[in-house]
């Protein structure tokens, strides 16, 4: 069975969040020398290659959630940075669930890909896994240090501390995690063409594609101090693509696909709703941009569960 791409949901997110200088070009440089000396571009991928690059691609955004949740690192560590002042109460933290084998199989990519883009991927990858088991360990650390209450010998001293490499460790996370999808999804794309080539859901694939890059686009350039004119023009390209993906003949032996690929057409009008109103206000506020994501995170699940 022909695979597909899932979409990394957390993307925008992460790029609204934290602003880190990434070398992606000094890692495409290094995926197109040694090796077997292929960039993504000049890849050619046979049915069964192009399914273990996508497979692998789709561990990478299904493991790295799993790994560590952003909201995990930003409440343990607004928890640990009050010093104990005020009423405060340590947050809930519930790790997902992985396997051990979950985490070999995103520290080895396979032979698909050129080998010094597998080996930056094994060496990022690994570095990833370490950083995330080290947010947890730190929000134990802690738990212990205030259940202890050796903060009365130090005045937090040693609190601070481990609050510090906490807020290091999840700037590094949302680092990593943006340099390994720089990485791998050029090839991954370049295998879902192989993928696509027969598939009789191709067109409704492609248009979704397109749906979604429309809905990033007007994240990306949302701003507080965006001009409207260039809003209006962001919502005029969304809507074209959501009429494009709406009149797509819908394929009857594919019952449960269209449904969710309806869901997915459905969550965009939501995300137009939402981006009417801002336009109609005129104003483009944080609190705005965060109804956006909300409902283009709905977008990206539809599509995910469309693709699976």
């Amino acid at each position: 069975m022909n695979k597909t791409l899932i979409i990394n949901c957390l993307k925008i997110e992460c790029k609204m969040k934290i602003l880190v200088s990434l070398s992606v070009a000094g890692l495409l440089l290094l995926a197109s020398c040694g090796g077997k000396g292929k960039d993504a571009a000049s890849m050619s991928y046979s049915q069964e290659d192009a399914n273990e690059v996508i497979a692998y691609y789709n561990i990478t955004v299904d493991l790295m959630k799993k790994l560590v949740a952003t909201d995990d690192i930003s409440k343990t560590l607004a928890y640990m940075k009050k010093d104990g002042k005020g009423f405060v109460i340590a947050p809930i933290v519930n790790r997902s669930y992985f396997q051990a084998k979950d985490t070999t199989a995103l520290l080895n990519p396979g032979n698909c890909f050129p080998d010094a883009v597998r080996d930056s991927l094994k060496a990022l990858c690994l570095a990833y896994v370490d950083a995330s088991n080290k947010v947890y360990a730190n929000y134990e650390e802690y738990c212990q240090y205030i259940k202890a209450e050796d903060y009365k010998d130090d005045k937090y001293a040693r609190g601070r501390e481990i609050a510090a490499d906490q807020e290091e460790q999840g700037n590094r996370i949302q680092e990593l995690r943006a340099q390994i999808y720089a990485l791998v999804t050029p090839y991954a794309d370049k295998a879902e063409e192989a993928t696509l080539k027969d598939n009789p859901l191709k067109d409704h694939i492609m248009a979704g594609k397109a749906l979604i890059s429309s809905l990033e686009a007007v994240l990306e350039g949302y701003d507080s101090d965006v001009a409207k004119e260039r809003m209006q023009s962001l919502y005029d390209t969304v809507n074209t693509q959501k009429e494009v993906a709406s009149k797509i003949e819908k394929l009857k032996d594919y019952s449960s696909e269209m449904m969710s690929y309806e869901d997915m057409v459905n969550d965009t009008d939501k995300f137009l709703g939402e981006l009417r109103k801002q336009l109609r206000d005129g104003k483009f506020t944080e609190s705005g941009y965060k109804e956006l994501l909300y409902n283009y995170n709905h977008v990206i699940d539809d599509y995910n569960r469309f693709v699976n």
